[in-house]
């Protein structure tokens, strides 16, 4: 058979590779008409539950762009961010004069700046540092394009960052002094705007696309602070845990005044018009969905949070009357008043106990519901199967919120269900039931002998031991590890601060407040602790609180602070050089008011390391709170004041050491 004919050569392998190129070219084109989407007039305002892939086109990646920065606008926007970083302005006028002169560089690039990965930290940074017109001029600026700012990964956060701080003005009332144009002042659009009607324009903005910026996974953020924002609702810490990310950097408390951080954290007056925008806003939210995806929006990882701050917001904002509805959120996800066994209600509940994101929606329920839901929730949901769901690691968090609001009769029966599990929870380091379950016990007056008796025997006889277990301390190294150190990197481990740290130390300064045998427990162990395992406890950052409050709270006695401060005897100067140890040495100012000797001993020790001290930080502070320098000028004076210390002094140390902290 003849063989085909093929040509041979360099001329043949370009002629191949060209065909080959060709053909590629070919498939890919039809491959990527294949795969277009259908134009936005044919999308549907929806709820996806996947990862983003049928969001709607007005997303991120199709928006409108901004375009970009230049090479020096790049470079003056970082060192400006850098200056800024720095906050090394010698008073509020150069920082004011400063952040004018970015904002007039900033003038026609607000949104280029606000979709730059480089430089939307700037914009947050700039807005929680700007006075209320500056913020008023910034958010005229955005209005129009909030659709798509939500929705952007960077922008998303800038606009986080101006409604918390245009929330504040919200209530003002600006004078005609403040409303005349000054020659320096920028022109604004549209003058005649207030912010109350810049939030109504975000509001109309986002009109209609509600559906998918619910489990959208920037805008659902902005959402939810839009809507506290409305209601008037704080925006403090307790509330930012179900509003921003948890990747969220936090730098906001760095540059804010402290009294705009006090009005963000209290309750606003806002207009009746915002009141009628938040019930259009909640309505249009969830009246497009049928019940069963509202019911799967409370295990969506994205619409869960925003389906709490509805919630919170229908039965706390709007009064919990509002439950009786049948169109309220309450009602659709538990049509049955009285939910029992076997029905939709129930099973829907009991689903969301042992689910990681639906519990926190059951959480929120349980805190905010109407006393009758609460008590059938209890009665038949949680019931007789406490112990067991306090055993859980999810579950028990859903205990927790139960036993805030159940009555006296309700917490003595439920604790005795949950004392057998008492042991295994502090095995595994989980203190956060205990903790409560004592709290609880004080505020109900309950007879806590039982729990005292199981808490014993959960830690070891041995009261150093018990500290150590308790304070999840770690062991002194030995002979072999001290021979054969670790690196550097490895042992400053040492000092990161664990959950379980934390919790530990949180139930111990719990259990230090209720008087008698259980605060005897940490009193016991801290005298029978070594010296140098107390210092170890008293410059660790959260195991530190416990010795603290060990020397000021009302449950220390005079005889057991007369046996416990000599053991900081010589080592006043190293603690008061450390940034936890500091707070020690303060609080032994205050435990020593009535153990005179004791004191002067202490005032000794400072005032022989005072060129040390006031070269440190902490030090001076230290300094100040122990009043040394009337010490060292006038002792008679300091010897009196010493002896007669009154609550003005104590609250004057405290204020020191709060600022400190900060």
């Amino acid at each position: 058979m003849p063989r085909e004919k093929q040509k041979r050569g360099r001329r043949a392998e370009a002629k191949n590779g060209k065909n080959a190129a060709k053909r590629i070219r070919e498939n890919d084109i039809d491959e990527r008409a294949a795969k277009r989407q259908r134009p936005l007039a044919e999308t549907e305002d929806f709820i996806t539950f996947d990862d983003q892939e049928n969001a709607p086109l007005t997303g991120m990646s199709d928006g409108p762009f901004y375009g970009l920065l230049d090479s020096e606008e790049q470079e003056y926007f970082s060192r400006a961010n850098e200056l800024l970083e720095l906050n090394q302005f010698p008073d509020a006028e150069e920082r004011r004069l400063f952040l004018e002169s970015v904002y007039e560089e900033a003038k026609g690039k607000e949104l280029k700046i606000a979709c730059s990965q480089s430089c939307s930290r700037l914009m947050e940074k700039l807005i929680s540092m700007s006075d209320i017109q500056q913020i008023r001029r910034l958010f005229n600026t955005f209005i129009g394009h909030f659709l798509h700012l939500v929705q952007h990964r960077f922008a998303s956060h800038c606009c986080e960052t101006l409604f918390i701080h245009a929330a504040p003005g919200v209530s003002e009332n600006f004078s005609k002094k403040d409303k005349k144009k000054s020659r320096d002042e920028p022109e604004i659009a549209n003058p005649e705007l207030s912010l109350a009607d810049m939030f109504l324009k975000v509001v109309e903005e986002l009109e209609g696309n509600w559906g998918y910026l619910l489990t959208d996974r920037f805008a659902s953020h902005t959402i939810r602070l839009l809507l506290l924002v409305l209601a008037g609702e704080p925006i403090d810490m307790s509330s930012m845990s179900v509003i921003a990310s948890r990747k969220k950097e936090r730098f906001g408390s760095m540059y804010t005044e402290p009294p705009t951080e006090t009005e963000i954290s209290r309750k606003r007056n806002v207009p009746d018009s915002f009141t009628f925008a938040l019930k259009k806003a909640m309505t249009d939210m969830t009246s497009a969905l049928d019940d069963t995806y509202l019911r799967a929006l409370s295990t969506h990882p994205v619409g869960n949070p925003v389906l709490q701050v509805l919630l919170s917001l229908e039965l706390g904002h709007f009064g919990k009357s509002t439950a009786k509805d049948p169109k309220s959120i309450t009602r659709r996800l538990i049509p049955e008043e009285s939910p029992e066994e076997g029905s939709q209600s129930t099973v829907f509940l009991r689903g969301l106990l042992y689910d990681p994101v639906g519990s926190r929606l059951l959480e929120a329920l349980l805190r905010c519901a109407p006393g009758k839901l609460f008590r059938n929730i209890h009665k038949n949901i949680i019931g007789d199967r406490i112990g067991s769901l306090s055993r859980n690691e999810i579950a028990s968090y859903v205990v927790v919120r139960v036993l805030e609001r159940i009555g006296k009769d309700d917490l003595q029966s439920d604790m005795n269900l949950i004392l057998p599990e008492i042991p295994s929870l502090i095995d595994r380091s989980r203190f956060i039931l205990p903790r409560v379950l004592i709290e609880r016990c004080m505020a109900r007056n309950v007879n806590m002998a039982p729990l005292i008796a199981i808490l014993e025997s959960a830690y070891d006889k041995d009261p150093a031991v018990r500290l150590e277990q308790l304070l999840k301390m770690q062991k002194p190294p030995s002979a072999e590890s001290e021979q054969y150190p670790e690196p550097k990197a490895k042992s400053s481990k040492k000092n990161i601060v664990t959950p379980e740290k934390m919790h530990g130390s949180l139930l111990a300064q719990t259990m230090l407040r209720v008087p008698g045998p259980l605060s005897d427990l940490i009193y016991s162990s801290l005298l029978a602790t070594p010296s140098e395992t107390l210092l170890n406890i008293a410059r660790d950052a959260t195991a530190s609180h416990v010795v603290q409050q060990a020397l000021t709270l009302p449950t220390s006695s005079t005889p057991f602070r007369r046996q416990f401060t000599p053991y900081f005897f010589g080592h006043i100067k190293e603690l008061s050089l450390d940034s936890s140890g500091s707070h020690v040495v303060d609080s032994l100012c205050l435990a020593t008011r009535d153990i005179f000797f004791v004191k002067e001993r202490f005032a000794q020790e400072l005032a022989q390391n005072e060129l040390v001290l006031r070269d440190s930080f902490y030090g001076r502070a230290v300094w100040k709170n122990w009043l040394m320098d009337l010490y060292k000028r006038r002792r008679g004076e300091w010897t009196q004041k010493a002896k007669d210390l009154d609550d003005r002094q104590t609250e004057g140390s405290n204020a020191n050491r709060k600022h400190r902290h900060k």
